[in-house]
């Protein structure tokens, strides 16, 4: 099928789509489409999978809590950075890890990983960790929906960071640790062969003693800047700074 128009809408798809074949939209998604898009019979969006490229589609009928989609051809586009940044975020209060976890999806991360800290306000297990999780992942969905990835980011369940630390297997990444109290800088470091793993403390910071364990598995501990950034700032600010000194804002 050929879709004469360009669509603007995006929507993402948990279930693997096929070209030239119909997809009912139900529920939540169905809800958004009609209620919110305001989208009608015959208007065109595009689908993604999230693992890779996108759909042409058209809207052949809409109801309340169904919405009739057509399928149509597949295309290999991708915005992916070509540096891979894996971002290990110490669990923030309130809507700051949503913040997160929205903004450096927007920014090309394609892995994030919720550490928990001695320094931790927030604690995350079981069912609780669970459904933080799946909370993350429609986060970053929709922030794909938005910026136009077509490949959706790992995220990882919430875990202790001492543990990730002592089951670290590198592969060539560059560990990066953002600390206040360094001289360092980031643009003063080598051009990172395989990527980078940048490490952001909670609101508390990290403990000497994670820091310490942090440089013995080979993070190298850098600054900002003068100022004493919140969490969530460090996060985008070093995500922004690496994206333009070695991805795909320089």
């Amino acid at each position: 099928m050929q879709i004469a128009a360009t669509p603007k809408n995006r929507l993402f798809s948990p279930d693997p789509l096929v070209a030239d074949s119909e997809l009912w939209l139900t529920g939540e998604q169905a809800r958004y489409v009609t209620r919110v898009l305001r989208l009608k019979a015959d208007d065109v969006i595009s689908m993604f999978d999230g693992s890779g490229g996108q759909y042409d589609a058209a809207i052949k009928s809409c109801r309340k809590d169904r919405v009739l989609v057509q399928l149509g051809e597949h295309h290999a586009a991708e915005v992916e950075s070509r540096l891979a940044i894996h971002l290990l975020q110490g669990i923030s209060r309130g809507g700051r890890m949503d913040v997160v976890i929205q903004k450096s999806t927007e920014l090309g991360v394609r892995r994030i990983t919720p550490v928990i800290t001695e320094f931790s306000v927030v604690k995350l297990g079981g069912d609780r960790a669970i459904r933080r999780h799946e909370h993350w992942q429609k986060i970053s969905q929709s922030a794909c929906e938005q910026c136009g990835r077509n490949t959706l980011p790992q995220i990882d369940l919430p875990q202790n960071l001492s543990s990730w630390l002592s089951k670290r297997n590198d592969a060539g990444m560059t560990g990066i640790m953002l600390d206040p109290g360094s001289t360092e800088s980031i643009s003063s470091m080598q051009v990172p062969e395989a990527g980078v793993e940048l490490l952001i403390g909670p609101e508390g910071g990290l403990s000497d003693a994670e820091r310490t364990q942090c440089q013995e598995s080979g993070f190298r501990s850098v600054s900002l800047g003068p100022r004493v950034l919140r969490t969530e700032t460090a996060a985008l600010a070093g995500i922004s700074v690496l994206q333009s000194l070695w991805g795909d804002l320089r």
